[in-house]
């Protein structure tokens, strides 16, 4: 379907509307309210390509849901043009200040807060106020807090002023929960004048032992975020993790610091517990406390290493209630798994058991409603493509045997359970609807799965008048509201709707990025199916802005390619392949093979034990079935690029191409040995590096044993010296490999710059243009 538009001629801009658009004119209002008529040819002259530096600032990037939830009715939030803490009532859609931003900018303060986190107390009366930053891991920070009284107006430092890596309020009361170098503190106010704190923990370590909150690689591999304690819904009691490290081997890495400076004559030398394939991880232990009675012995919930061994894996832990924990346990590989409940003694009264025979488990917490247990888990699909993650019902009833009923059968995959509805008995959830792989809506279904499923995106309209093929969802505390998140296929717009479905209030549209969009040439977007290698994989090309099938264009694809991961989607965004297509009239193309996600367990799996061989395989396959099918491709000006685990596959791709399919490629921030990588991620795809398991999967996906295949290719290698995710030391091996088979390359080192080379994107992006005019005889822009 063509995008139905509409523009707005103001002092000569194009001003994006909500109007129609015809195949061979387009209707512009003027700003004196005549209508003019120009043809499509016309008004494709007013239009400008992206540039480079539009790719890696903030000048697209469309505005998201900037609330949290703080009822069933009610939001929280900050405005955007004034700072001010507010809460939007979704009844009466008003908003009301809370904080007035002068207020935590006056002289109540020693000096203005340099705020980057708030949270409001349950009770309403305190504003908690994380201020001056320091970056910890990739999820984690380090903050000053002040507790802000909005009734008396003054404020009181938590911690003596320290930084505290995480600071959380109870359910119900006022009282605050924090953790200064990895030991626990419990803040409990019984009055303005009677405020206690308690210490929970005395064990911690900076870097070594960690309370309460993770350490590196469950951070970045496991809990995807910095807090690593659960309270029970009444507040009453607190389950906390303990992360051990001491038995986990160091990386280091330096810090060279400022060019020219005194402080800096001597490098600082950068510690990091990480463990890697085959050494020791951490040890996790779970303690539950009960706050009412701190005086009491703590309990420890015990793993159940008769089923997942003594190096196991701790993956959710949650309540049912607030008398049972819900902890799900792997082993260390991560293909067997046990979910155990346990009472407040710390007995276990019940588990289940979860195994995955020709892959790993996806372990995701649990939902529970009247005695039924929910969860995401693999179904048959009765076709070839195997399995897909459904909405499963799992009835346990004392004395029988279990029950499990499939409520989403058939192609569509459930990538996340959101919640239920208690009052209306149904689950929400977001899944790919049946066979289109790259789309992703709000359904629901019975919770005794009575009705087929129900998409509950599919006919919201975006403002261009399309259907919503691209969804996310944040439910109010009851599910009476939710915010529905439209990101494709046009431009993000935000919506709240009731539990029947309405819309009641537009929260954001985002019609100021639609009306820069207006102004710029768009690439065209082409999707293909190509069956390579007995599979079909997904291949998005998007082509210059004036395409003609008469000329020969230059194409890069761009890589990641990593296990259960899907480059392709309806999500509409607009960054370095809009400047390379419509700038520098390149075919941009990104394609899913084999061992990406959401199209049934036998693709999935194919990657299992053997990253760097499949999907490098079709990554090759289907670039040279594309050259061969289209003339317009040029095959002698095709390349390739990826970052991190594409950035592997890139090195890989070009070592494995003897065909030379690809002339040139550009690998930032690679892995090029998976010995080097992190245990739980690595060993979750490839097993363990030991000759009775996986030795010789990982010595065949490594790339410096591959190097020759290189030889004769145009290669970039790119990384920053300060990376703690892909080290530094991936690209040297790399380099040393290329080095001393005597392969000519290019690298490119940013000095104590991490993973995201956030620092340096001005220089990256301008040396990759450079690096893409010489492979495809471009004219060089810098």
């Amino acid at each position: 379907m063509v995008p139905l538009r509409s523009f707005v001629l103001l002092s000569g801009v194009f001003l994006l509307l909500l109007a129609a658009r015809t195949a061979v004119a387009r209707v512009i209002e003027h700003e004196h309210l005549e209508t003019i008529i120009l043809a499509q040819d016309d008004l494709d002259l007013f239009k400008v390509p992206f540039n480079l530096e539009e790719t890696y600032t903030a000048d697209f990037i469309p505005y998201t849901f900037n609330g949290t939830w703080r009822t069933d009715t009610t939001i929280l939030y900050t405005s955007a043009m004034t700072g001010d803490i507010l809460q939007f009532d979704v009844t009466s859609q008003r908003s009301s200040v809370i904080v007035d931003a002068s207020e935590l900018t006056s002289n109540l303060f020693k000096k203005p807060l340099d705020i980057v986190q708030f949270m409001l107390s349950p009770t309403g009366r305190f504003l908690l106020i994380g201020h001056d930053m320091k970056k910890g891991f990739r999820h984690s920070k380090f903050m000053r807090y002040v507790i802000y009284d909005i009734e008396k107006r003054k404020y009181d430092t938590i911690g003596n002023g320290t930084y505290i890596s995480l600071a959380k309020w109870a359910p119900i009361t006022d009282d605050l929960l924090y953790i200064v170098d990895n030991d626990i503190y419990y803040r409990r106010f019984i009055s303005e004048n009677d405020i206690e704190v308690q210490r929970l923990t005395y064990n911690g370590i900076v870097g070594v032992v960690y309370n309460g909150v993770p350490d590196w690689v469950y951070e970045e591999e496991v809990l995807h975020g910095a807090s690593a304690v659960w309270f029970s819904p009444d507040g009453n009691r607190l389950v906390y993790a303990t992360f051990d490290d001491r038995n986990v081997k160091e990386m280091s890495y330096f810090h060279y610091g400022e060019p020219g400076s005194l402080a800096d004559q001597y490098p600082t030398e950068m510690k990091l517990k990480y463990p890697k394939p085959g050494t020791p991880n951490p040890v996790v232990s779970l303690t539950l406390v009960n706050l009412n009675d701190m005086g009491k012995s703590k309990i420890h919930l015990k793993a159940p290493v008769d089923a997942v061994g003594s190096d196991n894996v701790l993956f959710v832990v949650q309540w049912e209630g607030s008398y049972r924990i819900v902890v799900t346990w792997s082993n260390r590989v991560q293909n067997k798994a046990q979910v155990v409940w346990y009472n407040l003694n710390g007995d276990i009264i019940k588990t289940i058991d979860l195994e995955e025979h020709e892959g790993w488990l996806e372990m995701k917490n649990l939902f529970f409603y009247d005695g039924v247990i929910y969860m995401r888990k693999f179904q048959p699909s009765g076709t070839d493509a195997g399995r897909f993650h459904h909405v499963v019902r799992y009835d346990d009833v004392i004395g029988q045997t279990p029950t499990e009923t499939d409520l989403t059968p058939g192609l569509s995959e459930v990538q996340a359970i959101l919640g239920i509805d208690y009052i209306n008995g149904r689950i929400y959830y977001l899944a790919t609807a049946p066979g289109k792989p790259s789309q992703r809506n709000l359904y629901s279904v019975p919770v005794d799965g009575s009705e087929e499923p129900t998409c509950i995106s599919c006919n919201v309209l975006t403002p261009e008048g399309n259907f919503c093929t691209y969804a996310d969802a944040i439910f109010s505390l009851l599910r009476s509201y939710y915010v529905l998140t439209c990101q494709g296929p046009d431009p993000v717009s935000v919506s709240i709707f009731n539990s029947d479905h309405q819309k009641v209030y537009t929260w954001q549209d985002n019609l100021s990025l639609r009306s820069k969009l207006a102004e710029r040439e768009l690439p065209l977007v082409k999707n293909l199916h190509v069956r390579v290698n007995g599979y079909e994989s997904k291949v998005k090309l998007f082509l210059p802005h004036n395409f003609d099938e008469t000329k020969s264009y230059p194409m890069l694809v761009n890589v990641y390619a990593g296990p259960n991961t899907a480059q392709i989607t309806d999500a509409a965004s607009v960054g370095y392949s809009a400047y390379m297509t419509t700038n520098r009239h390149v075919i941009y193309a990104l394609i899913d093979g084999r061992g990406s996600s959401n199209k049934g367990s036998k693709m999935l799996f194919e990657i299992y034990k053997k990253i760097g061989t499949v999907e490098i395989e079709d990554q090759i396959s289907v670039t040279r079935y594309l050259q061969e099918t289209y003339p317009w491709i040029d095959s002698k000006r095709t390349g390739i690029w990826g970052w991190s685990y594409g950035g592997f596959a890139t090195a890989m791709i070009l070592a494995k191409d003897s065909a030379s399919v690809f002339k040139c490629g550009v690998s930032v921030a690679p892995v090029s040995s998976w010995i080097y990588y992190d245990s739980i991620y690595t060993e979750r795809h490839m097993g363990l590096p030991t000759p009775d398991d996986n030795l010789y999967g990982y010595n065949e996906t490594d790339v410096s044993r591959r190097v020759e295949g290189i030889r004769g290719k145009k290669f970039l290698v790119v990384h920053g010296s300060g990376d703690d995710n892909v080290h530094y030391q991936q690209s040297l091996a790399l380099a040393k490999a290329l080095e001393m088979a005597d392969i000519l390359f290019q690298q490119i080192t940013y000095t104590d710059e991490a993973h995201g080379l956030l620092g340096v994107l001005p220089h990256l992006y301008h040396t990759m243009d450079r690096f893409w005019s010489d492979c495809f005889n471009l004219p060089h822009r810098y």
